[in-house]
C-alpha cells in the first residue's frame, strides 16, 4: 500500500522545506539587491502567484490523481510523455549530485563554528573537506529518504523547518541591531523601477521565483502523490507564502551584515563562505551568530536535497517496483558517483574544464537552464496532453477560475519559460 502522509501539516511542512534552500537565504537577497531593490519584487511576486504557484497547483493535482510519481504518472499519458518524466528526473539527479556539495559545505562551516574553528575558503578548498562532506551530507540524505514518508521525510520536516522559522527571526533581531543596518534595509529595498524595463530583471525574477518553489521538476508531483484529500489550492497557497517569507527575511540578514561591515553587496555566493566567516569572529558573540547562520543554511539545504533525492527514489519504487530501502541506495550511489566531480573543483585537486570549476558548469547547465527547461516541458505535457477535466477534478474551485487556471497552464507558463531560456542562451552567447 502507497505512503501517504500522516496529516495536511506534515505535507506542508515537508512541502516547505523542499521549496525551501540555500538560494532563498542568500541569492533572492542579493537578487532583490542588483535588480532594483524594492521594485524587483514587482516581477518577483508576479512570477510567484501567477505562474509558479499554478504550476505547484498542477503538479500537486496530477500526482494526488495519478497517485504514482513522475515517470510512471507521464507513461499513462503516452510514451513520449514517458520520456519527458525520465527528462524531469535526469535533471534532479544532476543537480543535486552538485546540491549536495554546497550542502556538505554549510554543514561544515556550522561544524567549524560550534566547536569554534572556523577556517577560510582557500583552506577549505585547499583540503578535501569539500569530498567528505558531500559524501556525510549524501549519507544523511539517504537515512532519512530511506525511512520513508512519515518516519522519515515528514519527520525531519516537522522538526527542522519549525527550527528554520526560529533561527531565522533570531538572526533577523541580531542583524538588525548592527550599526549600518539601516544603510542595509535602505539598499535591499529602495525601488529603482528604471530596472524593470531591463527584460533580463524579469527573466531573472521568473528563474529565481520557479527555482525557489522547486516548481517544474516533479518534486511537488511526487510530493502531491502522497496527499490525502487535502483542499490542494489553500495548501500550496501556504506553502508559497511561507517561502516567499523565508526568502524575504533572508534580505533582513545579510544586508544589514553587508553595510554594517562595508562589504560588497554584489559578492554572491562568495560572500557566504569567503567573506562573511571573518567578519563573524570579529563580532561580539559571533561564533554563536556565525553557528546558527550556517546550521540555517544546512537546514534549509538538506530538506531541499532530500525531496530532490526522493524523485528519482520513487520513480524506482513505483515505476520499477525497487524496495524502498534498495532504491535508496541505488540512486545515493548514482548521485555520489555523479556528484564527485562537482565536490573535486573545489578540493586541492581543483577538477576543472575550460578553467571552470565542474560545479559551476553543472549549476548553470542543470541548476539554471535544466530546470527551466524541465519547468517548460513539464507545463506544455500537462497543458497540452492530458485532459483538462482530470486536472479541474482536482484543483475544483469556479468554472471561470478553472479556465483561467487551464489557459495559464497550457499556453501562458509555457510561454514564459520559453522566453526566459532564450533570454537566458542569448545573454551567454
Amino acid at each position: 500500500m502507497r505512503e501517504k502522509w500522516s496529516s495536511n501539516i506534515g505535507f506542508i511542512l515537508a512541502s516547505i522545506g523542499s521549496a525551501v534552500g540555500i538560494g532563498n537565504i542568500w541569492r533572492f537577497p542579493y537578487l532583490v539587491g542588483e535588480n532594483g531593490g524594492g521594485a524587483f519584487l514587482i516581477p518577483y511576486l508576479i512570477a510567484v502567484f501567477l505562474f509558479g504557484l499554478p504550476l505547484m497547483i498542477l503538479e500537486f493535482a496530477l500526482g494526488r490523481h495519478f497517485k504514482t510519481s513522475v515517470v510512471p504518472a507521464f507513461s499513462r499519458i503516452g510514451k513520449k510523455s514517458m520520456l519527458a518524466g525520465f527528462f524531469l528526473v535526469f535533471v534532479m539527479v544532476m543537480i543535486v549530485s552538485y546540491y549536495l556539495v554546497i550542502t556538505g559545505w554549510v554543514l561544515a562551516y556550522s561544524l567549524f563554528f560550534v566547536i569554534g574553528n572556523p577556517i577560510t575558503f582557500s583552506q577549505f578548498t585547499g583540503s578535501y573537506y569539500s569530498l567528505l562532506f558531500f559524501l556525510i551530507s549524501g549519507c544523511i540524505s539517504f537515512v532519512v529518504v530511506r525511512s520513508g514518508i512519515k518516519q522519515g521525510i515528514e519527520k525531519m520536516s516537522r522538526v527542522l523547518i519549525p527550527l528554520l522559522f526560529v533561527m531565522l527571526l533570531l538572526l533577523v533581531i541580531f542583524a538588525l541591531s548592527l550599526p549600518g543596518a539601516a544603510k542595509g534595509i535602505e539598499f535591499y529595498l529602495n525601488p529603482d523601477f528604471t530596472k524593470l524595463a531591463d527584460p533580463f530583471v524579469w527573466t531573472v525574477a521568473f528563474g529565481q521565483a520557479f527555482f525557489s518553489l522547486g516548481v517544474g521538476t516533479g518534486i511537488m508531483l511526487t510530493y502531491g502523490s502522497y496527499m490525502r484529500d487535502d483542499n490542494i489550492v489553500k495548501s500550496a497557497g501556504i506553502i508559497a507564502v511561507s517561502d516567499l517569507m523565508i526568502a524575504f527575511l533572508g534580505g533582513f540578514i545579510v544586508f544589514p551584515i553587508v553595510f554594517s561591515y562595508g562589504l560588497d553587496p554584489a559578492s554572491g555566493i562568495k560572500l557566504t563562505f569567503v567573506t562573511l566567516p571573518p567578519i563573524f569572529q570579529e563580532m561580539s558573540f559571533g561564533f554563536l551568530f556565525g553557528a546558527i547562520f550556517f546550521l540555517l543554511l544546512f537546514f534549509a539545504a538538506i530538506t531541499s536535497a532530500v525531496a530532490m533525492i526522493e524523485v528519482p527514489v520513487a520513480t524506482l519504487i513505483d515505476f520499477y517496483g525497487f524496495e524502498r530501502k534498495k532504491a535508496a541506495l541505488l540512486v545515493l550511489m548514482i548521485v555520489i558517483l555523479i556528484g564527485l566531480p562537482s565536490a573535486l573543483s573545489y578540493t586541492a585537486l581543483k577538477l576543472e574544464l575550460f578553467a571552470t570549476p565542474i560545479l559551476d558548469i553543472n549549476d548553470f547547465a542543470f541548476g539554471t537552464l535544466g530546470i527551466i527547461t524541465a519547468g517548460f516541458v513539464l507545463s506544455v505535457v500537462a497543458g497540452w496532453f492530458i485532459d483538462k477535466n482530470v486536472i479541474i477534478k482536482e484543483i475544483g474551485g469556479r468554472r471561470w477560475m478553472q479556465s483561467l487556471f487551464i489557459l495559464t497552464i497550457k499556453i501562458i507558463i509555457p510561454l514564459v519559460l520559453f522566453i526566459n531560456i532564450m533570454t537566458r542562451v542569448i545573454k551567454l552567447g
